[in-house]
């Protein structure tokens, strides 16, 4: 983990582990070092959703979408 510059007093986390970064310490990663995915999930609700019975199911099965960034975020929801 290593900070950024800050932006007006705020400091932007990087985060870094089994070769996939991401931005902000509430994302929640899958580590491949422990027989994960290697996913990073916006939060540790998404992950605990996609580890049923021990094992990694895919995001996309969970109506997940992936940021540009690599992030797996729920869909939103359209109201009309």
């Amino acid at each position: 983990m290593f900070g950024l510059p800050t932006l007006r007093g705020v400091e932007i986390l990087r985060m870094a582990c089994c070769g996939v970064e991401w931005v902000g310490v509430e994302r929640a990663h899958c580590c491949r070092r422990t027989g994960g995915c290697g996913h990073v999930f916006d939060d540790a609700a998404l992950w605990d959703a996609h580890r049923r019975d021990g094992r990694c199911t895919d995001p996309g099965v969970l109506n997940l979408l992936q940021t540009r960034n690599g992030i797996w975020v729920r869909a939103l929801e359209c109201t009309s």
